[in-house]
């Protein structure tokens, strides 16, 4: 009889397992720690380099209940020339982390603009601690408008779990969770773009890929380099 039920939970998992599955571990979906950095190269739909983007943890205040974050994201061209940096703030909550909305404009953009200068709106973009097929995630934009009516606008929506898989790249093999969604840029010239990411807990985005209206790939990032803080 024993035997049965545990035969019957076999079943009830290989059935059931693939739709539920979540990664358990407290880490957020990006890096957290002091020290961490990932390293996301941009690329052509030939495979060609356009780019790379860096995010360094270089700030935690933990609190009893809450960890605010600061991360350095850089810039640099193809040839690996250092071009812009910022900063975005984070926070860090029970495995859910929020990134500011600013984390939405590409740095280049928001190094070329003056934030004194524009009024500032928009929604955060938040990465839940539980991700589950098929669970829809809360939509992210940042819009930016001046009184002489410049206009500025990224929104990230439509924003839905897909799977849950294993992904292999130059630097190794991540268990991920892919979301799908859709990417509005409206800056001189208005881009939609369909594109799915993949995320590792503790690490964040390995890889996007962009895909234009005729569901034709243009372009994707993808992590070139991880650097994780020593255990002490």
């Amino acid at each position: 009889m024993k035997r049965l039920f545990f035969n019957y939970l076999i079943i009830v998992f290989l059935i059931f397992g693939t739709n539920l599955f979540s990664q358990n571990n407290d880490a957020p979906y990006f890096i957290y720690e002091k020290g961490a950095k990932i390293k996301i190269g941009h690329f052509n739909k030939r495979q060609i380099p356009q780019g790379y983007t860096v995010y360094t943890v270089t700030d935690v205040n933990e609190t009893d209940s809450v960890n605010y974050i600061t991360i350095k994201a850089e810039t640099f061209d193809p040839y690996e020339k250092p071009l812009n940096f910022t900063e975005i703030e984070a926070v860090y909550k029970d495995g859910e982390i929020s990134l500011d909305m600013l984390y939405l404009i590409p740095v280049d953009s928001l190094a070329a603009i003056s934030l004194e200068d524009w009024n500032l709106q928009g929604r955060d973009f938040i990465m839940p601690a539980f991700l589950g097929n098929g669970i829809s995630l809360k939509a992210a934009y940042v819009e930016l408008e001046t009184d002489d009516n410049r206009y500025i606008k990224v929104s990230e929506f439509s924003r839905i779990v897909d799977k849950f898989e294993k992904l292999k790249t130059n630097i190794g093999e991540f268990e991920t969770c892919v979301i799908s969604s859709k990417l509005e840029m409206q800056f001189a010239e208005n881009e939609l773009f369909t594109i799915y990411t993949w995320y590792s807990k503790g690490i964040g985005p390995l890889k996007t890929n962009y895909y234009n209206n005729k569901r034709k790939l243009v372009k994707y990032s993808e992590v070139v380099e991880i650097v994780m803080p020593e255990k002490s």
